[in-house]
């Protein structure tokens, strides 16, 4: 049964303080605030500290030793929202202490997480990942949408996703030498990816890129996305797809269009909402051409992700 007012800890076992793990992580906590709950963000450090820090995106959390976070884990529903390969081991303790853990795609099921998970209570946000994890609960991506005042006047294209091999940023960048006003790029950069695939391509590509957002606004990349008609994002994520990232929700949520590559299989309400192409030509035309109206599509796909809906089928699933 759900107890409402509850404390939650939220074990972010993870350095990367960008990307899908911080996003996840803060919409969940804000779901969590709305439901009624009371999330605490932990961190492992070397001493438990009585401060709290700046998680980003006007949130804190706190860095607590390993004996400690140990105890939270025994005291209060926890949570594994993140982990990365520094920290298997404690989150091997945690789980034997009973924390539930969310895997996000398929490329974390690497070795020793694989096994760690077997038994674990474990949550994933995209269906797909069940033919990975056929003993885990999926539960969509929650998402805390924002009022924004759509803009009258908007830029063609952008793309928000880091830009890296598995984004194909390549093949915006070649749309882009076919685009009178190419797509603006944001978002954090693989400087090997970038120097040996992307300057090859157009070595003046930095031209249409503004670096990454900022990371004290929860809602920057959709306050960005509202400056243009549509959001471009080509990822293609081995043995995954078909459901929801944060860059899809932050475009619904700016009411903007939303261009995906075809081999990332968008299905459902995703579908209802997206277009999608393959080639760099079939990008830069859809990037050009007037694409019917979705808004009702976005809309939906939001509701679906609403975050405190979303908490509560977490607080339902585990039973906080």
């Amino acid at each position: 049964m759900t107890n409402k007012n509850k404390r939650i800890v939220l074990a972010y076992l993870a350095k990367p303080k960008y990307g899908g793990w911080a996003t996840y992580t803060c919409h969940l906590y804000k779901g969590l605030q709305a439901a009624g709950f009371e999330p605490i963000i932990v961190k492992q450090g070397n001493r438990t500290e009585k401060m709290l820090r700046d998680y980003g995106r006007k949130i804190r959390y706190q860095n607590v030793s390993s004996n400690d976070l140990l105890n939270l884990c025994k005291e209060y529903p926890t949570l594994i929202v993140a982990v990365d390969k520094h920290h298997h081991d404690t989150a091997q303790r945690l789980i034997q202490a009973g924390a539930a853990i969310t895997i996000h795609d398929p490329t974390e099921l690497k070795e020793p997480i694989s096994n760690i998970v077997r038994n674990a209570p474990t949550i994933v946000i995209r269906e797909s990942m069940l033919a990975h994890l056929p003993n885990a609960t999926y539960i969509q991506h929650p998402y805390q949408a924002r009022t924004i005042t759509q803009h009258t006047e908007r830029k063609p294209a952008v793309a928000l996703s880091r830009i890296d091999f598995d984004k194909h940023t390549d093949i915006i960048i070649k749309a882009n030498t076919q685009l009178e006003t190419p797509i603006d790029i944001y978002g954090f950069m693989n400087t090997v990816y970038a120097h040996f695939k992307l300057n090859d391509i157009a070595p003046n590509w930095k031209d249409n890129y503004y670096g990454t957002f900022p990371a004290d606004d929860l809602w920057a990349a959709a306050r960005i996305a509202n400056n243009y008609e549509r959001v471009v994002d080509m990822s293609i994520i081995k043995k995954d797809g078909g459901g929801t990232q944060y860059t899809f929700l932050e475009a619904a949520n700016a009411n903007t269009h939303l261009i995906l590559h075809d081999e990332w299989q968008p299905t459902g309400l995703l579908k209802q909402y997206a277009h999608t192409c393959t080639t760099p030509e079939q990008l830069a035309e859809l990037c050009t051409t007037q694409l019917p109206d979705r808004t009702e599509a976005a809309n939906k796909l939001l509701a679906h992700h609403h975050a405190p809906t979303v908490a509560n089928q977490y607080a339902t699933t585990l039973n906080w």
